[in-house]
């Protein structure tokens, strides 16, 4: 094992594979001894055609090739290989000296080229020029790749932006937009790509102009906004972006984190924070949110919407008579019968301790008389365990523009003052005669 070692350590260049191609034995056997004791990885073909084959199988970092070789000369062999590899490095050596010689060899990239008789001091001169050149990439990718390892194990979305084109990305990146499915054919992307991401929301970042979202995103000099993207599956996630400028560059960076189930989290407890916890109706107060935006809204548009008022016959005395808990439990229950019979858009909240409110929207005074009617009749035929038979009572207000909030609580209110005087269990629709 240490003989192994101190030969391995023995060359100037031992981690350097090289491929060495000649097809004349005197000049390449005389070359191979110089070789020998410099690289500790070569391999030798005798034409173009082994020289090619020998290449895709080891994947050599320097080519030593003579031009002048049967089957396959030395720079036909170098044209195909560049067709895979752009960085590898070549040094020629050749008899010849004119003018189409070195066309040639600059078309095909020839890092070097020595003349025969080969200058040994020239070709050492050569070699030690090439493998500085493969070191430096060798440096270069290894810094890459451990970029690129630091920023795969981000969650967080990142790329790179320079001159309008995407130049770097990560893994997470690609996950959301697929974009690694290009990067084969271009080591760019245009920025406008990311521009099909955006999902339009009035409270997320959604730029007005797609072509110059960068421009619309930095205008506000902060650098930073929330954007919603569209996900691989047509799911949309929320981000915080970010933006920075690389010092020295004209790159700039984008750092995307993911808040989706933040704000899920933060929308869920906003939800049951506007929830009356027994009934899971809307509270009074989140109520009076929403039909502060249903008027202005149907002020805006002309449009008409209903306010059913529901109120409990004999609550009271059915608390006094079979206790709160059965009380609690007629309120339950008919929170749930009235959630089930309306629409999604259909808003309910418990007004009172017990009395419940109706919002429909787009809906007219009749129609709304015919889906509390539906209501009314459902509950009355319900039979509520230990207690039997429960009414309720209903007043109904129909919004014309120009009403306000106040006016149209109030013509629900009298409306339901209505229904009770006259024996309950019924359903009344606000008229100015009443």
């Amino acid at each position: 094992m240490a003989s192994s070692v101190l030969q391995y350590l023995k060359y100037q260049y031992p981690d350097i594979r090289v491929l060495y191609v000649e097809d004349e034995k005197v000049s390449r056997e005389k070359l191979l001894r110089v070789l020998h004791r410099r690289f500790a990885h070569i391999h030798v073909a005798i034409d173009g055609v082994e020289g090619l084959q020998l290449y895709q199988k080891y994947k050599p970092d320097l080519i030593i090739v003579d031009i002048k070789m049967d089957h396959m000369s030395g720079l036909e062999m170098i044209k195909r290989i560049r067709m895979q590899n752009e960085k590898v490095q070549v040094i020629v050596t050749t008899a010849h000296e004119d003018n189409e010689f070195f066309i040639q060899s600059i078309e095909s990239t020839v890092n070097h080229f020595i003349l025969k008789p080969i200058d040994l001091d020239l070709l050492l001169q050569a070699i030690q020029k090439s493998v500085y050149q493969i070191q430096l990439e060798k440096e270069l990718e290894k810094q890459k790749n451990l970029t690129r390892t630091i920023l795969d194990f981000q969650d967080n979305l990142i790329f790179v932006i320079e001159n309008g084109e995407i130049v770097e990305w990560n893994q997470a990146f690609t996950n959301l937009t697929g974009i690694s499915i290009y990067k084969n054919n271009s080591k760019s992307y245009q920025s406008q790509f990311i521009a099909h991401f955006f999902v339009e929301d009035p409270h997320y970042f959604y730029p007005k102009d797609k072509g110059h979202w960068m421009e619309e995103f930095s205008a506000n000099g902060r650098n930073v906004a929330k954007v919603r993207f569209k996900g691989p599956l047509g799911n949309d996630y929320n981000y915080v972006m970010k933006s920075s400028a690389i010092p020295g560059t004209k790159q700039t960076l984008f750092v995307l984190t993911d808040i989706t189930d933040i704000e899920k989290e933060s929308r869920e407890k906003e939800h049951i924070a506007m929830l009356d916890p027994l009934t899971r109706s809307y509270t009074r107060q989140k109520f009076k949110e929403i039909l502060t935006s249903e008027i202005r809204r149907s002020d805006l548009f002309h449009r008409s919407f209903s306010l059913i008022l529901i109120d409990i016959d004999t609550f009271h005395s059915l608390n006094d008579q079979f206790g709160h808990p059965a009380g609690d439990k007629v309120l339950i229950t008919i929170s749930t019968i009235v959630q089930q019979r309306i629409r999604e858009c259909d808003m309910l909240a418990r007004w009172g301790g017990e009395e419940f409110i109706l919002l429909i929207p787009e809906t007219d005074g009749q129609n709304a008389v015919v889906l509390a009617e539906s209501v009314r009749s459902i509950i009355e035929e319900y039979h509520f365990q230990t207690i039997g038979r429960v009414t309720c009572s209903f007043g109904i207000a129909e919004f014309t523009p120009g009403k306000t909030k106040s006016e149209l609580l109030e013509e629900a209110r009298q409306a339901l003052a209505v229904s009770k005087n006259n024996g309950r269990n019924r359903v009344t629709l606000y008229t100015k005669t009443i």
